[in-house]
């Protein structure tokens, strides 16, 4: 069996500099974050992608998508109430400044009408996360005060109960790369169709350690995938339009390896999330 090598690029990102007393990352600088699994040995082969974040999204489709520029790096969230921020532990951790930009379609374009950019040093990492496994891979910032609401700008509703939504219809979104060899994050909001499959299905992937009840799982029709820089992003259930997921990790055989990705399970972080933020859930 392979070494479970988990490659969380954030970390080579924040330590390779000090963090200067305002971070200010331009689109084409930011690092697109992601955090890596090897395959076990043996795991099944899928048919790879031909695209990875495969339709552009309209303007407002996605009135809770965060983009968030995490120190250098660059990582997804979703805004669930006017003043927090949902994203994953491994976008967070050993992170001192964050730039949060909610309404935006075009990231690159600074004066998109109707978008609100907060900058804050605020946030809380679930404490069971390591950089040795992906569990608990979680993590909330505080804008520090409510930021408006518009038709560009909504919270979503998170999942709540125990519904495994094994066989859902599922909707990532992102501006991550959209292809291996991209060394950059798109400019514009994406997003993918994917399909919640059992987690007994993943750890023939991933293995038992990185496959926990915590996590949720998903392939794509055509190797769809996130990748790169979608990393804290939401995952939503089309049914009932609730978010079920946070972007967490994918293959070390590359975003178009059509493997599954992993993400942290909503439902199993709501008592945290409640517990951080003070919201009823």
């Amino acid at each position: 069996m392979k070494s479970l090598v988990i490659l969380a690029l954030v970390f080579a990102a924040a330590q390779a500099r000090p963090e200067p007393a305002e971070s200010v990352v331009s689109h084409s600088d930011a690092f697109p974050i992601r955090m890596v699994i090897d395959e076990i040995e043996g795991a099944p082969k899928y048919p790879a992608a031909r695209v990875i974040n495969g339709v552009q999204a309209s303007r407002g489709q996605f009135p809770y998508q965060a983009a968030v520029y995490a120190g250098s790096g660059f990582c997804g969230g979703s805004l669930i109430s006017p003043r927090w921020v949902l994203t994953a532990a491994h976008c967070a951790w050993g992170i001192f400044s964050f730039t949060v930009h909610l309404g935006a379609q075009a990231i690159s374009d600074a004066q998109e009408a109707g978008r609100v950019v907060v900058s804050t040093r605020s946030k809380n990492v679930h404490s069971g996360y390591t950089v040795l496994l992906p569990a608990n891979d979680v993590a909330v910032i505080d804008l520090k005060q409510d930021v408006p609401l518009s038709d560009l700008i909504q919270p979503i509703v998170l999942a709540t109960g125990s519904d495994l939504f094994v066989g859902a219809a599922a909707r990532v979104s992102g501006w991550g790369k959209t292809s291996d060899a991209s060394n950059s994050i798109s400019a514009q909001l994406n997003y993918a169709d994917l399909t919640v499959i059992t987690n007994a299905e993943c750890r023939k992937t991933f293995g038992l350690l990185n496959v926990r009840s915590s996590n949720i799982c998903t392939l794509g029709s055509d190797g769809r995938s996130s990748c790169n820089g979608d990393s804290g992003g939401p995952l939503i259930d089309l049914a009932s339009g609730r978010q079920i997921g946070i972007v967490s990790y994918g293959s070390s055989a590359g975003c178009e390896s059509g493997s599954p990705n992993g993400f942290a399970r909503v439902t199993s972080f709501t008592d945290w999330i409640s517990e951080k933020t003070g919201l009823a859930l």
